[in-house]
């Protein structure tokens, strides 16, 4: 058998795995793995000026196209710079595969300058983190990689490389990769239906979590709702279209809070609950958010979550699309279709006349400028094109944008459920390369941006179609509102320490075209309508900024 160095064993399974794009920030220690790229066709390594840009556009692409994303980080300080952005993959269960390079294993000993106990540093934020200490493991490692990071419960795993194993020789050939079928279904689906179909008419509800978009069930998810007319609500701060929100039994997503939650579940006698963190309630306060009595059937691909903080009528272990498949003929031949008729004609109905209020609301408030959140995210979100993709990371619109963005197609609307900041202008740029480079709208408050201005050179560098719609309201209102909900010292003295970004005012159309992208400040809602009508057929990268009135 022919020798084969380390370079060669990493780019057969990097190849075999279907990777062509690497993300990565470099220095010494991966400069053998960017020489091994010099002369390997197939591969685009995407360069990223700040380690949680890299991060954070793989988490995107990832995303999209459901399989492991590669990174390529820089030793102990690059990883350390990339833990904020691995909290939110984490959190997300976004499948990547991180590396980082080691410096030469033959003076580890003495403690070399950039080396540091990755595995530690890593492990934390990831499924496993390993360091490779031996060529011979190389091929295994990286494979595994690979397959846990799309195993569920899906996620980010670790990989240390040590530099000078690129180029040790050994006959270690790569493993193969292995096929896998994981559409799981239970064999309890008979009994999942009759429990459905014994709940009083209009008293069963669906809450979809994120484990419906991972699974590509938003088609069956509608068949089985519209089979029995029931509603279907989202978890608080949901990370991906679980529904078609321009659907009238799309119900909205359930609200944070404890009581706010526990009241709109009390109108239900049972619901289905697909996926994990489907009732998480924030901030703290008193009483649970699924009401005494309610009864629970439970559908997740992960047996972890079933029973973890509600107790179910049932709950099984099964892929969401699979399941909800073979569930729909079951539903069929119970349920009474004049009877779901009705309910899907007033469903229509009611969500009309709701949307029509909303206009008429909203839209008397368009001549005042500066624009409050509420009308801002409305204005952006209705001048938007039909099915137009959404990356959403501003604290203070996030629930506007969620009420307004109407779509009907997967992979519509994105957000990071871990909720560290700076994960969405770069997520925004994966997201459009995962898709082909389709355009993407990224709204995105000031605060938020400015943990990681550095993807706007990267949006330059790779000329992606995605309009960033910056809020400006120069202050941490989220964290503001919070205060006044304590109505401590803070409200008391009228000092909020900590919260401004006023003195000095931070120029983000100047930021912008520092970075290379093109950008204009606008500031009432219908210049807001007609800078996104002209910009949206650019194909190229925008920085459209909208003052917000502060509160």
């Amino acid at each position: 058998m022919t020798d084969r160095t380390g370079r060669d064993v990493l780019l057969e399974v990097l190849a075999t795995e279907g990777v062509r794009h690497i993300f990565g920030n470099p220095g010494t220690t991966e400069l053998p793995f960017l020489d091994a790229l010099a002369d390997a066709p197939g591969f685009e390594y995407l360069l990223a000026l700040h380690e949680s840009v890299a991060v954070g556009m793989a988490d995107g692409y990832a995303q999209v196209t459901r399989r492991p994303a590669f990174v390529n980080l820089h030793t102990a300080p690059g990883l350390g710079n990339a833990i904020g952005t691995l909290t939110n993959a984490q959190a997300t269960r976004t499948p990547l595969v991180i590396t980082a390079g080691q410096q030469d294993r033959r003076h580890l000993l003495s403690e070399p300058f950039l080396s540091g106990d990755l595995e530690a540093l890593a492990a934390p934020v990831t499924k496993w983190a390993r360091e490779v200490h031996a060529l011979r493991d190389l091929g295994t490692t990286m494979r595994r990689a690979f397959h846990d990071a799309a195993s569920v419960p899906s996620g980010p795993v670790f990989v240390g490389l040590p530099m000078d194993l690129f180029d040790e020789s050994a006959p270690e050939p790569a493993p193969p990769p292995t096929p896998i079928d994981r559409r799981m279904v239970p064999s309890a689906i008979g009994e999942f239906a009759s429990l459905i179909g014994e709940a009083p008419a209009g008293r069963f509800a669906i809450v979809a979590g994120d484990e419906v978009a991972r699974s590509q069930a938003l088609h069956a998810l509608v068949e089985v709702s519209e089979a029995v007319g029931s509603p279907v609500f989202g978890p608080p701060l949901h990370s991906n279209l679980v529904f078609p929100t321009a659907h009238p039994l799309w119900g909205g997503s359930l609200p944070a809070e404890a009581a706010a939650m526990r009241k709109i579940m009390e109108a239900f006698d049972l619901v289905l609950l697909i996926g994990g963190r489907g009732f998480m309630t924030f901030p703290y306060e008193p009483g649970r958010g699924v009401p005494e009595g309610l009864t629970l059937l439970h559908l997740s691909p992960d047996p972890a979550d079933l029973g973890r903080t509600y107790p179910a009528r049932l709950a099984v272990v099964g892929d969401p699309r699979a399941t909800l498949e073979a569930l729909l003929p079951h539903l069929r031949r119970e349920a009474d279709a004049g009877a779901v008729d009705e309910r899907l004609a007033a469903a229509g109905k009611e969500a009309s006349a709701r949307e029509e209020r909303i206009d008429r609301r909203l839209r008397s408030a368009y001549s005042t400028v500066p624009l409050t959140a509420e009308v801002a995210a409305h204005a952006v979100v209705r001048s938007l094109p039909p099915e137009t993709i959404v990356v959403e990371e501003s604290p203070t619109a996030d629930p506007h944008v969620r009420a307004f963005h109407r779509v009907t197609r997967p992979d519509r609307f994105f957000y990071s459920r871990g909720g560290g900041l700076g994960w969405g202008m770069a997520a925004a740029l994966g997201v459009s390369l995962g898709l082909g480079g389709e355009p993407v709208v990224c709204i995105v408050g000031d605060g938020s941006a400015m943990y990681a201005p550095q993807a706007l050179w990267s949006a330059a560098r790779l000329n992606l179609p995605v309009v960033f719609v910056l809020f400006n309201n120069r202050q941490y209102q989220i964290l503001k509102r919070s205060l006044r909900k304590m109505d401590g010292e803070a409200v008391r003295t009228g000092n909020y320490v900590g919260l401004e970004i006023s003195e000095p005012a931070v120029d983000f159309v100047g930021l912008a075209r520092a970075h290379g992208v093109a950008g204009a400040a606008v500031e009432g809602a219908a210049d807001i309508a007609d800078a996104l009508r002209a910009v949206m057929d650019w194909a190229k990268p925008y920085l459209l900024e909208v003052p917000l009135a502060r509160e």
